[in-house]
């Protein structure tokens, strides 16, 4: 039967229609050939048409190099004014210019995939992404700052070459506004942090529980939106990502590799995404946010959204994340 569930962390509502499914071997992905020469790539270091001589300095890695996106999502203001509130036609709408900035961190190696990264690249990948948020803290017009990855052509990944993106915006995204807000309450009426009281829970009840270190747990989401979606949360409360020590990140590029292997093992290697929400910048000098959690969301993109979905705002999963954990737990036999 189907079930409506509600996430505890932004209030809103899920459908789950398992009988719309038959398996979760139904999910697994159809292999697609490489096609981009190296020749041509614009992230190979030795690639006719490399940006890499166009690298931003001072962040190159043994694994990974740092670019300005060709084609950003928001600018960044070498004025640093602010983000301005616009009225326009008739002061009937409201704009704002998508200050901020846009950075594609670029994995080396031209042949390693998403599931086969190493420590020292997930190492690597992960202390880029605290030293943009630093740069981008520093920077009065950026509100937030959202590192992504897209893998495979069905999640938006338009070059092949391996990389991931940094987004530094004026705004809050909406759904991290809605989770920043939905804790907040949270908070109010249980004076705790939901992200910590949801950590305690899904390790007492072990149904969605997938794998566990010492730092993060990796779980299937109570409330997923997408089929075999996987949350990986560190264990001791921490508002802001850049936070991390060596120890969490070695311990935090372990679960990666252990989730992105199992996903790979059991749904040959699916086109997802992955991005990390974490605390807004520039809010109270960076202060620990008690209602707040920083987490690490992944999206295998293995289903459609249909009219449903797009006109109610609320999805219909066909898979429940108890199967998915189990399954993703056991993997291929």
């Amino acid at each position: 039967m189907p079930q409506l569930r509600q996430n505890i962390i932004t209030g809103e509502w899920v459908v789950f229609a398992p009988e719309r499914a038959k398996r979760p071997t139904d999910y697994i992905s159809i292999s697609t050939e490489r096609k981009q020469k190296k020749s041509d790539c614009p992230f190979c270091i030795d690639s006719t048409k490399s940006e890499y001589p166009k690298q931003i300095e001072g962040l190159e890695k043994k694994h990974t190099f740092v670019l300005k996106n060709k084609f950003p999502a928001f600018v960044e203001d070498p004025d640093l004014e602010s983000a301005k509130l616009y009225k326009i036609e008739d002061e009937f709408y409201n704009m704002k210019i998508a200050l901020g900035g846009h950075d594609v961190v670029v994995i080396k190696d031209h042949d390693q995939e998403l599931p086969d990264f190493t420590p020292a690249v997930w190492t690597d990948l992960i202390e880029t992404f605290k030293q943009r948020y630093n740069y981008f803290d520093k920077i009065e017009n950026v509100e937030y700052v959202m590192p992504i990855y897209n893998h495979g052509p069905q999640a938006a990944a338009s070059i092949e070459h391996p990389h991931a993106q940094v987004f530094a915006s004026s705004v809050v995204p909406n759904i991290v506004s809605r989770e920043l807000s939905h804790t907040a309450k949270y908070f109010t009426e249980h004076k705790s942090c939901a992200f910590c009281d949801m950590i305690s829970h899904e390790k007492e009840q072990n149904t969605r529980l997938i794998f566990e270190n010492d730092d993060f747990v990796a779980l299937a989401f109570y409330a997923a939106r997408f089929p075999f979606e996987v949350w990986v949360l560190p264990k001791k409360h921490q508002s802001h990502f850049r936070d991390l020590t060596e120890q969490t990140t070695a311990a935090l590029s372990e679960m990666m590799i252990k989730i992105f292997g199992r996903l790979n093992e059991t749904l040959n290697d699916p086109p997802l995404n992955f991005f990390i929400h974490s605390a807004p910048v520039n809010k109270e000098k960076n202060e620990e946010l008690p209602n707040y959690h920083w987490h690490i969301e992944i999206a295998p993109r293995l289903s459609i959204y249909g009219g449903y979905e797009l006109g109610a705002g609320m999805v219909i999963d066909i898979i429940t994340p108890e199967q998915a954990a189990e399954y993703l737990r056991i993997g291929k036999r």
